[in-house]
């Protein structure tokens, strides 16, 4: 009973470790914003409903796949690369076409909402769950890690990396690849150590 007990600590330990780096980043997002770009406090009840969601699935991914990764202190720079190969074909796709937001108006038109919504999905959305997926699989070796990544990509796409196909081609596009070259870090750390800190100590153990 006891090793059972152990063994679901262990495996909690990333999922509550996912949901202090989804709020971890949340926070690096706003602060860079509000010195940087401008104040967006507003959006933080919100926030971090999204990021804990999201970060309880980016540790489910974790906990599948962190037998692959190298030892510490390796483990979160091998995630920051992770999640940018995930990322590469939405943020190379974006830069090698015409501009989805018109800076000069700072909207999107009513009529190109459809169009926009076709991009976000077919060059971010679903290169990021099939890439993650990919990665993952070949992480973890098994089906559970390759739908637990693809799920984890498209969540982070949808998160941290939502920003990939308006910017791209644009004027703001390094200012936002900053911003979530800052996040992904943050929250790689942030899951790695966390874990690794949690399951130390046991707090998720009996007996």
């Amino acid at each position: 009973m006891c090793s059972q007990a152990r063994s679901y600590g262990k495996a909690l330990a990333p999922l509550i470790a996912g949901v202090v780096s989804g709020v971890a980043g949340l926070f690096v997002f706003l602060v860079i914003h509000h010195f940087w770009i401008t104040p967006i406090w507003f959006i933080l009840p919100l926030g971090l409903v999204i990021a804990s969601f999201g970060g309880w699935v980016v540790g489910g991914a974790y906990l599948e796949i962190r037998a692959g990764l190298p030892p510490r202190p390796w483990t979160a720079p091998a995630l920051v690369a992770l999640i940018g190969v995930i990322l590469a074909p939405g943020i190379l796709l974006a830069q090698f076409r015409t501009p989805l937001v018109n800076f000069s108006l700072g909207v999107i038109l009513p009529e190109e909402v459809e169009k926009v919504m076709v991009h976000f999905i077919l060059e971010l959305l679903i290169p990021a769950a099939v890439v993650g997926g990919i990665v993952g699989g070949w992480l973890g070796r098994t089906w559970r890690a390759a739908l637990s990544t693809g799920l984890a990509g498209l969540v982070f796409a949808l998160g941290p990396g939502h920003n990939i196909p308006f910017l791209g081609n644009t004027p703001a596009v390094d200012k936002g690849l900053i911003l979530l070259l800052a996040i992904t870090v943050t929250s790689a750390v942030t899951l790695v150590e966390t874990s690794e800190w949690l399951a130390k100590k046991g707090f998720f153990e009996e007996g």
